[in-house]
Order: structure tokens, then sequence, then C-alpha cells
């Protein structure tokens, strides 16, 4: 897997630290779609992984398709795959929209935010 860090950037936020993350992640990859996270200063990880510890999120993001691991700051860490060739549609991607940014993110990888405004209800399933 490819790493990039993008060391010197500020970022205030997680938000501001996936855009950024997005962006790079578009001039390699033709379809970036994030599989993991990190958030060092939360302590948050995507996916939650029920009795994970240390780097699971990691392992996870190894393990099913990432290709690629940018690091923005010193705090937040993401891992991509290339969408380009999936089938679509795929029931394990969401389609997501941040500031007018568009991007794909598997569906374990999405924040809670994220799931709500895609219309999950909070522990799981989608609104009607």
């Amino acid at each position: 897997m490819q790493t990039i860090a993008l060391a010197d950037m500020e970022v205030r936020d997680f938000s501001q630290a996936r855009r950024a993350a997005v962006d790079k992640a578009g001039e390699v990859l033709a379809r970036p779609t994030i599989v993991a996270w990190k958030d060092d200063k939360s302590g948050k990880t995507a996916p939650e992984i029920p009795g994970g510890t240390g780097d699971r999120w990691h392992d996870y993001g190894e393990h099913n398709e990432g290709v690629l691991e940018l690091q923005v700051g010193k705090t937040y860490h993401f891992i991509f795959t290339d969408a380009e060739g999936f089938t679509e549609p795929d029931m394990n991607l969401a389609t997501l929209d941040d500031n007018g940014k568009t991007f794909l993110c598997l569906n374990d990888a999405c924040t809670e935010e994220d799931k709500q405004k895609l219309g999950y209800f909070p522990g799981g399933g989608m609104g009607g």
C-alpha cells in the first residue's frame, strides 16, 4: 500500500482533514473511496470493530482493497481504495457531499453524521 504523509498540513477538524485527504487521493486514484480512518484527537476509528483494539482499523483497510494511506497532519489517517471498475450500484458504497466535494465512502467507514444525512437510524437501519 502506498503511503502519503501531508505532515505539514494544518487542519482544524476531521471534516477539513477528510476533504484534504479526498483531494489528494483524487490526484492518485480515479475514484477514491474511503475504506477506513482513524482520528487520533478523538480516538475514533471506522469501521468500528467490536472488541477491536490498536490498529484493527488499519488491518481492515489493508485487507479490504486499501491501496493508499493518507496521513493528514499528525492526527488523521485515511485508507482509500479505487472504485474504478466496481459494479454499480454497490450497496456497500455511499456517495457523500462535504461542502460541495462529492466522494465515495464504504458504509462502514462513514461517520455517524454521514449516516444521519443518508437517512440511517441511530444503531443501524434506513429511515423510510
